[in-house]
C-alpha cells in the first residue's frame, strides 16, 4: 500500500466514526430532555443557595479586611467600577 491509499483509508475510518457518532447523538437527543426543563425547581434552588453563599462569603471577607468600615461612598464607587470593568470585558469577549 502506498501513502495515498493509507491516508484515504484513515480518512474513511474517521468519516465513518463521525457519521456513527452523529447518528447516535440524534437518536439520544429525541429521548432526553434538557436538564433545566426536567428539574427547574431543584436547579433554581441550587443557584439561589450558591449565590447567597457567595454573597455572604464576600461580605465576611470584607468585614475581616475592614472594607465595610470605610465610607459607603467608596464602596459604591468601587462596585460601579467593578461592574463597568466586567461589562466592558463581556462586550470584548462577545465579539
Amino acid at each position: 500500500m502506498n501513502d495515498q491509499e493509507e491516508k484515504r483509508i484513515n480518512v474513511d475510518v474517521l468519516k465513518h466514526v463521525e457519521d456513527l457518532s452523529n447518528k447516535v447523538n440524534k437518536m439520544m437527543s429525541s429521548r432526553t430532555k434538557a436538564v433545566w426543563s426536567r428539574y427547574p425547581l431543584t436547579l433554581g434552588l441550587l443557584i439561589l443557595v450558591g449565590a447567597m453563599a457567595l454573597h455572604e462569603g464576600l461580605k465576611g471577607l470584607m468585614k475581616d479586611f475592614g472594607l465595610l468600615d470605610i465610607n459607603p461612598l467608596y464602596l459604591f464607587i468601587f462596585g460601579l467600577l467593578v461592574l463597568t470593568i466586567t461589562g466592558t470585558l463581556y462586550k470584548k469577549l462577545e465579539k
